[in-house]
């Protein structure tokens, strides 16, 4: 464990948690998806296109290359090679579960209304009001629970809700570098306080701003 793995490149903002007291600044289509999120379903639709007309990339194809999603892909293919399902806890933007194509059931939960993807299943809602029908094979929490005021009990149902989960944080980030972030500098001691046990495996993905990637397997 504690290996570190160069070449993501540019600087990221992570804006995954989202809902009013969890983070300290938030986005316009973030304040409309939580006040109103009927109007959030019908507005983003074509904003989307007037920004593909405009040649301007979104979220996930600014993203879809970098080195960190990588490497969370290859540690969902070690460790659940043969998973029936899988959930994405704050998912936002980010479609990493297309790429998970081998999982007969995918589910991207969020407190914003994730984007229509092809066989994906959407759940607009907090996570530790949700009650899942069955304990996910692949759970995934990446760049999620520095935002939150009491990470703990959240770390702990993901841990409740997978046999393996995948967590990512910032890694060893300054306290104020991000605004959003009310949980840097994040280590390893402070997400096994969170979790409550030690990861399987862990590694660190560096381009100047270091994230750190967490495998808990056979956890319930």
């Amino acid at each position: 464990a504690g290996k570190r793995a160069a070449g993501e490149g540019g600087a990221v903002r992570f804006r995954h948690a989202c809902a009013e007291g969890l983070v300290k600044t938030r986005s316009v289509g973030q304040i409309l998806a939580q006040r109103a999120p009927l109007v959030y379903r019908f507005v983003r639709p074509p904003w989307l296109l007037l920004k593909r007309s405009l040649g301007i990339a979104d979220y996930w194809e600014r993203r879809r290359h970098l080195v960190y999603y990588q490497e969370v892909l290859r540690l969902a293919k070690k460790y659940v090679p043969r998973g029936d399902s899988a959930l994405d806890v704050g998912a936002n933007k980010a479609d990493l579960l297309s790429e998970l194509d081998w999982f007969h059931r995918r589910v991207a939960l969020d407190l914003m209304y994730p984007p229509r993807r092809r066989g994906i299943e959407r759940i607009m809602m907090d996570f530790m009001e949700y009650r899942p029908d069955i304990t996910f094979d692949l759970v995934l929490c990446l760049q999620t629970l520095e935002h939150i005021e009491d990470p703990a009990p959240f770390a702990r149902k993901l841990l409740k809700t997978g046999e393996t989960v995948i967590i990512s944080v910032p890694y060893k980030w300054p306290r104020g570098h991000y605004e959003p972030h009310v949980q840097d500098p994040v280590d390893e001691a402070k997400l096994l306080a969170w979790t409550g046990r030690q990861p399987d495996e862990t590694r660190v993905v560096s381009n100047g701003k270091e994230r750190l990637i967490a495998v808990y397997s056979c956890v319930t």
